[in-house]
């Protein structure tokens, strides 16, 4: 006997929002962040090496983080078919933006 409602998949095709997926796309982001970021030489400054390699840390997670939103808003808005080129696109120009943002404003304040 068929139902008489149809069962949607689970893997529907409805239209997603513009965070969709924002989850995966916050975790690669992050952990390149923080990799990017640690893996730095620590400058020969006063401060003990545990803190600077803190200071890393968390400028490389809050750049992780300024990524993964705008990358996450651009993919869901600018490729919804998920076509790899532009993805891969939309990372090289999420990563520029981002950095000369950061680059700019770290040059702002001191």
């Amino acid at each position: 006997m068929q139902p008489t409602l149809p069962i949607k998949p689970h893997w529907s095709n409805d239209p997603q929002g513009p965070w969709y997926r924002w989850r995966g796309y916050t975790v690669r982001w992050l952990l390149f962040g923080l990799i990017v970021s640690v893996f730095q030489p620590a400058n020969g400054e006063n401060n003990p090496l545990w803190l600077q390699k803190l200071d890393q840390a968390l400028m490389g997670l809050s750049f992780g983080s300024v990524c993964a939103l705008v990358f996450t808003f651009s993919e869901n808005r600018f490729n919804t078919p998920r076509v790899a080129w532009k993805s891969w696109l939309i990372v090289l120009g999420t990563w520029l933006v981002v950095k000369v943002l950061f680059v700019s404003a770290i040059a702002l304040i001191g």
